[in-house]
């Protein structure tokens, strides 16, 4: 891809990263332009790989039943998705869909590992990156239970958020 060193490492996800890496990575990023409406990962699916959206607008969504589809969270230039999936070897717990055209460039977890190689380093930043992407992800997430908790039937969910909050954090298995 023809992206420059330069706006590759004003990405949040690159932070950190010194221009000899970033420019490997750029070697090996694919760009991918979507149509409004396409869907550019779905649930369940197993990509592994690490997503930017470098235009265009994107929403993340859900199937919480049958015919039930949640939306939980909307995405613009800069951000990224795919990163569970990426890190963790598991099927995508979302679908990514665009909601205008999109641009958007992939890192894919192969070409990751090649870079572990030539330089460690660089994958420490990306992996740190990520874990505070995730961590962003996991506050908002403690906002939101604590506010469906609070609410009018929040005893009916407080004894499993606790479940599920011991489970996460006990049961780390890297």
């Amino acid at each position: 891809m023809n992206m420059p060193t330069n706006e590759l490492t004003s990405l949040q996800i690159f932070k950190g990263i010194a221009p000899e890496e970033a420019t490997t990575i750029c070697d090996a990023l694919e760009e991918m332009s979507f149509s409004a409406g396409e869907e550019i990962l779905t649930e369940g699916d197993d990509t592994q790989a690490l997503w930017i959206i470098l235009s265009g607008e994107c929403v993340v969504s859900r199937s919480c039943s049958v015919n039930d589809v949640r939306i939980l969270a909307n995405l613009n230039a800069g951000d990224v998705f795919g990163e569970m999936s990426f890190v963790r070897t598991a099927p995508h717990s979302a679908t990514i869909k665009a909601t205008s055209d999109v641009t958007v460039c992939c890192y894919s977890r192969a070409h990751f590992r090649e870079l572990k190689a030539k330089f460690p380093d660089a994958v420490c930043n990306i992996t740190a990156n990520i874990a505070a992407v995730l961590a962003e992800r996991l506050r908002r997430m403690d906002t939101w239970v604590c506010e469906m908790v609070d609410g009018p039937k929040g005893d009916d969910y407080r004894d499993e958020w606790q479940t599920f909050r011991s489970a996460v954090y006990t049961n780390w298995n890297f």
